[in-house]
């Protein structure tokens, strides 16, 4: 698969995810909705660590440079998206400019 292919995929799964939370926060408390999604990304990188492992002992040696690697990710795409909202808030959020 292309690097083009990889990000179209990566995008489309994205749009997916957060159509899911979005229906979800619409029944229920929108930070439940949050918490679940951050779950679950958690069980299947977890997952996917596992199964990339050649074995146990492998895995549970392998944790903690994983976690880092997931933090730093999980850190740039959380300061990614607050610098968006920080730009485009009343754009993203539907809201009107407010008065200065």
């Amino acid at each position: 698969m292309s690097d083009q292919d990889l990000e179209k995929h990566f995008w489309e799964i994205v749009e997916q995810a957060l159509s899911l939370a979005n229906d979800k926060a619409q029944v229920a408390d929108p930070g439940v909705a949050s918490e679940a999604l951050m779950y679950a990304a958690a069980r299947f990188a977890t997952f996917i660590m596992a199964a990339n492992s050649e074995s146990q002992a492998d895995f549970v040696e392998d944790r903690s440079e994983y976690f880092k690697h997931l933090a730093s990710r999980f850190r740039d795409f959380l300061d990614d998206n607050l610098d968006d909202y920080g730009e485009n808030y009343h754009q993203l959020l539907e809201r009107p400019e407010e008065a200065e």
